[in-house]
């Protein structure tokens, strides 16, 4: 994890999008004891403000939130307007929120039932290192957001 903290000490934050506040719980939770600082949200929230405050380096957004809140979010996240772009990763489980999360910018995918969650820590801290060395550049939107 020292590899993905900040320039300046702080430990990166993941901004995590999930509208079952148990789930939203055990991924941040995941995530700070993976060595991040980890924060929740909803998209009825004022997310411009919360980026804007938090400055997420990575936000996890499940595909399985309405597709409009959905939408909303990625274009916060992809406009990304006094903050830099996080690294976004989509939580999907059925293929039609695969194809949404890739059509709206994701720059991974991770499908619940078959992934390990226990892997996302790390799966983000590779997405945050590839991010660094210029290997992944951020995803247009193939759709208007």
């Amino acid at each position: 994890m020292a590899d993905a903290e900040m320039q300046d000490g702080a430990l990166p934050s993941v901004l995590v999008f999930e509208n079952d506040p148990r789930q939203a719980i055990a991924y941040r939770d995941l995530f700070v004891d993976g060595g991040y600082a980890g924060q929740t949200a909803l998209p009825s929230q004022d997310v411009q403000r919360v980026c804007q405050a938090l400055r997420p380096a990575a936000a996890l957004v499940d595909m399985a939130i309405w597709e409009a809140d959905t939408a909303y979010i990625f274009g916060v996240l992809n406009g990304a307007v006094g903050f830099d772009r996080p690294v976004i990763l989509a939580l999907a489980s059925l293929p039609h929120q695969v194809r949404r999360a890739k059509r709206f910018g994701a720059d991974g995918v991770w499908v619940r039932g078959v992934d390990d969650a226990a892997a996302l820590p790390q799966l983000v801290g590779d997405l945050l290192q590839q991010r660094q060395e210029g290997k992944l550049k951020p995803k247009m939107p193939s759709t208007p957001l």
